[in-house]
């Protein structure tokens, strides 16, 4: 089913895309269809059950390319930016299908025929767990997800002296409310990947090159707060807000990066629920008495990676407060950094311990 939906929507997209090249205007945009094959990856015991066949899906995307016009399009050789639909078929009754909306970046190699995809984004879920309904689904406790999205691509250019490309890769995508509802065991799906291009425009592109400015390059220091929403992880518990309050030292290294050294601060109410939960319901095992500290302190090392006004951040933390066995003492921060201006931003930030997600994180910082 998921197979004739994917070839009648190619042909109207690009049944479209013809009758629009006579009007195409300067900016150079592209539109793609893909057919997606894949499997879910066996990332944890409690989801092996629900791993019952291939996961297939239809992706479409608006991609519009860049020429220089800013100095970061230079130094990552021009890349694209856009966004896209996907739809999947999960494999298995208890996950049933996935909608998500993706904004994306492409980064090009090889002549501009290779090109690495990243997105993120938002999915929905219309089958999730229910204790009666669907009481096996124990990977997505939530209507709501992110959704994150990886590809690699080769495109064999301009078939039948066209501005249409044909295109195989490969793909990977997760899915995960970042602990706002349990049960989250979450889905990694990877596969293959093969589709078609059409751009709109076929007027000779020109890329801008030109001397970089000068950055600075001396050491900051950041003050972050986040919150968000998450659960214990016990299932049926209500989510509850929490605050992460951050400081850092960072230091530029070039246009592209810069490392940062901080501290994170963690107060989170559903800790002191767990904390509580295992108290009363498990007196036998003496773990917990239930008055024990719920708030964590970590030390992390972070690299940021600029992409104009955007960039990317990944942390490495460890507790270095840790009152009580919670999940693991090494925790991971991902996300992504919108600044305002120089000195003010705002960032999305998923943080996990390995596999296990804990929560996701809105914040707003200011770098002095």
């Amino acid at each position: 089913m998921i197979s004739k939906c994917f070839i009648s929507l190619s042909f109207i997209l690009f049944s479209f895309c013809c009758l629009a090249q006579e009007k195409a205007s300067k900016a150079s945009d592209v539109f793609h269809a893909d057919y997606l094959y894949g499997r879910i990856m066996r990332h944890s015991p409690q989801i092996l059950h629900l791993i019952q066949g291939t996961t297939q899906g239809v992706l479409f995307s608006w991609e519009r390319e860049t020429f220089g016009e800013k100095e970061w399009q230079q130094l990552y050789n021009y890349p694209s930016y856009g966004a896209s639909l996907l739809i999947q078929d999960m494999g298995s009754p208890e996950l049933g299908r996935v909608y998500s909306l993706h904004g994306e970046y492409r980064f090009f190699f090889l002549d501009r025929k290779l090109n690495l995809k990243a997105g993120l984004g938002a999915g929905y879920i219309p089958n999730t767990y229910d204790p009666i309904e669907n009481p096996r689904n124990t990977a997505y406790g939530s209507s709501f997800t992110a959704s994150i999205l990886f590809g690699l691509e080769y495109r064999f250019q301009r078939l039948f002296d066209l501005p249409l490309d044909f295109k195989v890769g490969t793909f990977l995508v997760h899915y995960s409310n970042g602990k706002t509802k349990s049960p989250n065991t979450s889905t990694n799906n990877y596969g293959l990947q093969a589709g078609l291009n059409y751009n709109l425009s076929e007027t000779k592109k020109e890329y801008n090159t030109s001397s970089l400015e000068p950055i600075s390059k001396d050491w900051t220091w950041d003050i972050l707060a986040a919150s968000g929403a998450n659960d214990s992880g016990i299932w049926g518990e209500a989510n509850e807000a929490f605050l992460t309050l951050t400081t850092s030292v960072n230091k530029r290294l070039s246009h592209l990066s810069g490392l940062s050294l901080g501290l994170d601060a963690f107060f989170t109410p559903s800790v002191k629920t767990f904390i509580q939960y295992r108290a009363a319901a498990f007196p036998e095992l003496d773990n917990f008495q239930g008055d024990e500290d719920w708030r964590r302190v970590g030390l992390f090392l972070g690299h940021e990676l600029y992409l104009g006004g955007w960039s990317v951040m990944s942390q490495i933390g460890y507790y270095v407060y840790y009152p009580i066995d919670y999940l693991n003492r090494e925790y991971i921060k991902v996300g992504l950094r919108r600044y305002i201006t120089d000195k003010f931003y705002v960032s999305i930030v998923l943080k996990s311990h390995y596999s296990k997600a804990e929560a996701i994180e809105y914040g707003i910082g200011i770098r002095l």
